[in-house]
């Protein structure tokens, strides 16, 4: 019984190591996106993250099976809708906000620059994905834990108060 168990442990444990093993380190997939959708240019890639127009953000869900075929949702991400820079496609501002995550967590720009900036995270990568959504741009930016999700989220709420769409007054 006891060398069951053993067994069992060690098995265990090889598991979680390449379980752990298969997931590349931040800083690894960072340098990756650098070396390969980085343009020299980061001075312009930071112009356009800071000149960004926020319409909206709203959190993603995600929904979790519990036990006893229970459920929960949990925070998955955050969705930012915002005004199309002029003459960028969403591949290109894909890219552009890859690059700039990847920049920032390798600490190849200075990230005091955009406060709040959801499109990286301190030793944890962030997904990026950008579609076209009613003449505008959905951003989509999520990461790997739900901690980390709730910190892009936050960043995403207060990114979009310094960045919001002013308001016309004569609106009702």
């Amino acid at each position: 019984m006891k060398n069951a168990l053993e067994g069992l442990v060690a098995v265990g444990v090889v598991s979680l190591a390449t379980a752990c093993a298969s997931t590349p380190p931040p800083a690894s997939t960072a340098a990756g996106v650098e070396r390969r959708q980085c343009d020299a240019d980061a001075t312009a890639q930071d112009g356009l993250v800071r000149s960004t127009r926020v319409l909206a953000v709203e959190p993603v869900y995600s929904h979790i099976m519990t036990s006893r075929n229970n459920g929960e949702e949990r925070v998955s991400g955050a969705k930012l809708l915002v005004r199309p820079p002029k003459g960028v496609s969403a591949e290109e501002l894909t890219r552009i906000l890859q690059c700039h995550g990847a920049r920032a967590l390798l600490g190849q720009v200075n990230r005091d620059t955009v406060p709040n900036d959801p499109y990286w995270l301190p030793e944890s990568w962030v997904n990026i994905e950008v579609k076209p959504e009613d003449g505008n741009f959905a951003i989509t930016v999520s990461a790997n834990s739900v901690d980390d999700n709730l910190q892009v989220f936050s960043r995403a709420n207060h990114y979009a108060d310094d960045h919001a769409v002013a308001a016309d007054p004569g609106l009702p």
